[in-house]
């Protein structure tokens, strides 16, 4: 019966609770055994790991509470592994992953190809064209976009319109797919009984996509450039804030791309950029939910054994150089105030990172946090204030993030006056042991709630191996924690919060359109 299935996990989840609760005491440190306990949750004991011989790892929890499965597939290909010239180009691959295979989505394959390969050798020229600037010759551009469109309604007649996408539509719950800075993600949720579905249309999309429709799409994510950024005030800011705080890394780049690199993308750049990044070995699986762990694993190997191994992608180059002065900048758009503010992070293994976390949450985490009490509760001048110990980062060096969004009657400079302040005496009143504990406690309670659902499990795995190299990381990281005191908060603040290591943007509102002339008051 499914519910002997059910009672353990019910009877796990509750021991993680009593483990947290116990934490809470204040002014205590977590006792050595309720930390040993964190290195082995119960929930956790029942993964298994399952690698296939080209390098391709899956990472499989069974839970038979509810009869539905969730996939993930996490790649380690993001915005930071773009070329140069190329910003976009990731996200703009995960657009084409919906497009379908040489056997989903096409009425005659190779007539299909054939008028591919020309869109191909057109959109090279044009790119080519577009990249000499000033000096290219408008009524060559002209012709060539002009020959892109006759092919791509040739194309049009020979497809299957949206074939993959109503296909795993009929079979899921739902699906979808992002891209960030670090990663790429592919995600589902399926009945139990079509988890053989989830196999093929990932093992099709990963070993055997087709990137029809190239040009079209490009226009999508170009509009949604200008829908999240162009258009979109804090959009902006979040651009400019990275593009100051980092020099050389090509975190600075945005990962939706610049309109100019969006400009001349071309089907050869999607070709090239799956075959480098999309091979078994930097590719990391999660199924989380209802099946038989030694049937999903001749599935697995079924569908996925024989995509062919490929090498290691190379990183990205450009190490970030030591931040010597502080570095500013402003936005003007829209209507409201907002103040961003960054600080050099930490690296994924760097022993401080848990230190980090902690002072992130003592600056904002709820009413009760020191930014959050100061210029909201005292002050009144911020409707909500954001921290973040990593600024989204998983695989560099990233940022430790403060944002403050501000009242209407409050300036940027007076929010950033009150920020500094508290940055200050952070670092000559330290924070007490029971606050530490309250915080790690609150930490792992959010961990738990996190635990209900498969997807946010098979996220939470794959992710994690991805980013760490070691899924167990997930939760490793309260051993850790529990072992920061708050002297190490303090020197880390001493350390972090310097002048000139900050990077500073000013969102401002627009000013109001002048009055036309002669127009009543």
């Amino acid at each position: 019966m499914r519910t002997s299935h059910a009672v353990p996990f019910l009877v796990a989840i509750a021991a993680v609770f009593s483990l947290a609760a116990s934490f809470c005491a204040a002014g205590s440190s977590p006792p050595d055994k309720a930390v040993a306990a964190l290195e082995h949750p119960a929930l956790f004991d029942q993964v298994q790991e399952y690698r296939l011989d080209n390098g391709m790892l899956f990472l499989l929890l069974p839970r038979h509470d509810v009869p539905m499965v969730s996939g993930f597939i996490t790649v380690r290909v993001g915005n930071v592994d773009n070329p140069a010239g190329a910003t976009g180009l990731a996200h703009m691959f995960e657009h084409m992953a919906f497009k379908g295979t040489d056997r989903i989505g096409t009425r005659d394959a190779a007539a299909e190809k054939t008028v591919r390969d020309s869109i191909a050798v057109v959109g090279a020229a044009l790119t080519d064209l577009l990249r000499a600037g000033t000096a290219a010759d408008t009524a060559r551009v002209t012709h060539l976009r002009r020959e892109i469109s006759r092919l791509g309604e040739r194309e049009q007649g020979l497809l299957v319109p949206d074939e993959f996408l109503r296909t795993y539509d009929q079979y899921t719950y739902d699906f979808n797919a992002y891209t960030n800075q670090d990663f790429t993600a592919y995600h589902a949720t399926l009945p139990a009984n079509n988890l053989e579905v989830w196999m093929l249309m990932e093992s099709e999309r990963l070993q055997h996509p087709v990137f029809r429709g190239f040009y079209p799409e490009l226009e999508v994510v170009r509009e949604e450039r200008r829908t999240r950024t162009d258009d979109n005030p804090d959009g902006l800011a979040a651009e400019l804030l990275k593009s100051l705080a980092f020099s050389e890394h090509p975190y600075r780049y945005p990962t939706i791309g610049y309109m100019a690199d969006l400009q001349t993308l071309n089907p050869n750049q999607i070709e090239a950029f799956w075959r480098e990044y999309y091979t078994p070995g930097n590719m990391v699986a999660a199924l989380v939910g209802d099946f038989q762990p030694e049937a999903a694993k001749a599935m697995i190997t079924d569908y996925f054994g024989d995509i062919p191994a490929g090498p290691s992608p190379a990183g990205p180059t450009g190490e970030e150089p030591p931040q010597t002065a502080m570095r500013r900048g402003t936005v003007t758009k829209g209507a409201e105030r907002k103040l961003l503010l960054a600080f050099p992070g930490f690296a994924p293994d760097d022993p401080r990172l848990p230190a980090a976390g902690l002072l992130s949450s003592i600056l904002s985490a709820d009413r009760t946090s020191r930014l959050d009490r100061r210029l909201d509760l005292q002050e009144g001048v911020s409707r909500s204030v954001h921290t973040s110990s990593t600024g989204g980062y998983r695989r560099y060096r990233g940022l430790f993030t403060i944002t403050v969004a501000l009242m209407g009657n409050a300036t940027n400079e007076q929010a950033e006056d009150l920020v500094w302040q508290e940055l200050d005496r952070l670092q000559t009143d330290p924070v007490d042991q029971a606050k530490l504990d309250e915080i790690r406690s609150a930490d792992r309670k959010g961990f738990v709630f996190g635990l209900q659902k498969n997807k946010d499990i098979a996220r939470l795995l794959a992710t994690t191996q991805a980013a760490r190299g070691n899924w167990r990381w997930a939760y490793k990281r309260f051993s850790e924690s529990a072992r920061v005191t708050p002297a190490a908060v303090t020197e880390l603040a001493r350390e972090l919060f310097t002048r000139h290591k900050a990077t500073v943007v000013y969102l401002e509102p627009e000013p109001p359109a002048a009055a036309t002339e002669g127009a009543k008051p």
